[in-house]
This record gives structure tokens, C-alpha cells and sequence, in this order.
């Protein structure tokens, strides 16, 4: 766990917020080592995603208000739409949850998804320390989509500093945005990148343009600023240049084998010395890669 924290998580499931520059802060929680962010100004307090369940929202509250029981969090900004990052929105009433157009089409429809398969399997995911306990709290949650979306860019201003937010293009999602704190040099990228597992190719993302919504953010990334990913340890410009290439590695295979004209089925058996990940946590990238390049049939 990172050193410089500041408070006591709840029930143990956080070490507290750490402050990661001036009056920015990240929590990382062991459910699904999920980070969530904060940033104080004159006129309250931005959060940034809001953990899994209701519940688990509210812990990150109770974690918030052991920094300052004045603080007020009146913005709720939300990275993308997966329910790892958004179902806690419902603790923070009296916010305004903001997030990209894309979010707000696909809430309610990701939500059912998402509670379906929890039902189904409620056990499904113990190496994300996500118990039996934490699925009932998610399949309980009352589901609050955001209040305002954006296309491209939008501002909350804090008062003495302003929180940016920018649509780069589809990759993780369809609707992943970045969160910048201009005059603190500090990003917060979402699941666009991640520090504590490989990037996470599942069945809504877009494999063949992630490399380039990345290179688009890179261009507000120096070597001072400090970007904390969906999950894990905050980073720097290089880890997230470095992943900006894995992933483009990997479009270039799937692209590679699809105008070869090979079978699909061949394409998630064959390893390549070039992968940067496990061929079998690629099958979704590869599927969704292979549909992307696939011509519309003739009408």
C-alpha cells in the first residue's frame, strides 16, 4: 500500500485517501482494486468513480468525511460506465454525476447486464477480494445513472481550480473519459489504463482504436504528471506510453490475421511471440476486433 496516507478506510477495506499532489487525492480499495479519486476546492469537492454497490459508495463517504467533516462532495464524475466504477454513484444524493454521452445511453442496459451475471454467479470473482456479501449489495443497488453528459470536453469549476473532462474516443468503453487537474499536473485515466493486471479487453471494448484515444490523452502527459489508472498505483508517462504500444500490439495481430483471411477460430488459438498478454485473456479483443473488420453483409 502506498506510503502518505491520510485516514482509516472502512471496515478495512481501504488504507484511506492519499493525498497525490495539492488537495488531489486516490483511494484504492481491495474490492476489485478499484481506485476512486478526490479533489478539493473553495466550493467543494469533485469525486472520481464510486466503487460497486450503494454500499460500498457510501464507504468511500464515511472515507471522505474522515479527512474533513466539511467537505462537500457536490460532483460526481464518472470514468466509464462498468458497474465497478459507477453502482456507488447512488451514496452521493445530493451530487451531480457527470460522464459522456456514451454513459448515459448504456447505463441502465450495462447495469441489468452486469446484475444478471452477479445472479447468476454471485462467487464468480475471489481473487478481486469480492465476496458473496459484496454481490448482494450490487444485485440491491438502486442503479443512478449521470445527471449531465458531454460529447468531447466539459469544465467543473471548484471555485480556485477547475476539474477538465475529455472524450479521446472509444477503447476501454465507448464512453471513457479522462479527468485532469490542470494546475496539479495530475490525470485520472479509468480503466484506459491499469497498473495492477493487464488492460481489461472485454466484450464492449474497442481494441483496434484504444492505442489511439491514449496517444490523444498522452498529449497532456509530461514526465511530471501523475496518472492514476482504474486499478492499481498511480503512474507515470512512460507506464502509460509503454501500455499505449502493448495495446496497439495487439491490434496490429488482430489486424494482421483478420485481412489474412484466416479463420476466427485460428486466430484464438495461434500464439504470437508479439502479444504482450496472454492469447487467453484476448478473446473478447480478438472477437471484437474481428467484427469491427468485417465488411457489412450486401444488401
Amino acid at each position: 500500500m502506498t506510503e502518505g496516507v491520510v485516514g482509516a478506510g472502512s471496515t478495512g477495506s481501504s488504507a484511506g485517501f492519499v493525498e497525490v499532489a495539492d488537495r488531489v487525492f486516490v483511494a484504492r480499495y481491495r474490492q476489485w482494486d478499484v481506485n476512486v479519486g478526490l479533489v478539493l476546492g473553495r466550493h467543494g469537492a469533485v469525486v472520481i468513480d464510486t466503487r460497486a454497490s450503494d454500499r460500498q459508495g457510501a464507504q468511500v463517504l464515511d472515507d471522505i468525511h474522515r479527512l474533513g467533516r466539511d467537505i462537500e462532495v457536490r460532483h460526481v464524475v464518472s470514468t466509464h460506465v462498468h458497474f465497478d466504477h459507477t453502482f456507488g454513484n447512488a451514496a452521493f444524493e445530493t451530487a451531480i454525476v457527470h460522464a459522456h454521452d456514451n454513459v448515459g445511453r448504456t447505463t441502465q442496459s450495462a447495469a441489468e447486464h452486469i446484475q444478471a451475471l452477479v445472479r447468476a454467479d454471485p462467487g464468480a470473482a475471489p481473487e478481486y477480494g469480492y465476496t458473496e456479501r459484496d454481490a448482494a449489495e450490487v444485485l440491491a443497488t438502486v442503479v443512478r445513472g449521470p445527471d449531465r453528459t458531454f460529447g468531447s470536453n466539459a469544465t467543473i469549476d471548484l471555485g480556485d481550480r477547475v476539474v477538465t473532462m475529455a472524450y479521446a474516443g472509444r477503447g476501454h468503453t465507448d464512453g471513457d473519459v479522462a479527468v485532469l487537474v490542470p494546475d496539479t499536473d495530475v490525470m485520472f485515466l479509468g480503466d484506459l489504463v491499469e497498473e495492477s493486471a493487464h488492460p481489461s479487453f472485454g466484450d464492449d471494448c474497442w481494441p483496434l482504436e484504444w492505442a489511439d484515444t491514449l496517444t490523444s490523452h498522452l498529449v497532456q502527459v509530461s514526465e511530471r504528471t501523475v496518472v492514476v489508472p482504474g486499478h492499481g498505483r498511480p503512474v507515470d508517462e512512460a507506464f502509460v506510453t509503454r501500455q499505449r504500444d502493448d495495446v496497439a500490439t495487439v491490434a496490429a495481430v488482430i489486424r494482421e490475421r483478420r485481412l489474412a483471411e484466416g479463420s476466427l477460430e485460428d486466430a484464438l488459438r495461434e500464439p504470437d511471440t508479439r502479444l504482450p498478454y496472454p492469447l487467453d485473456q484476448l478473446e473478447s479483443a480478438i472477437r471484437r476486433g474481428w467484427d469491427h473488420l468485417t465488411p457489412p453483409p450486401t444488401p
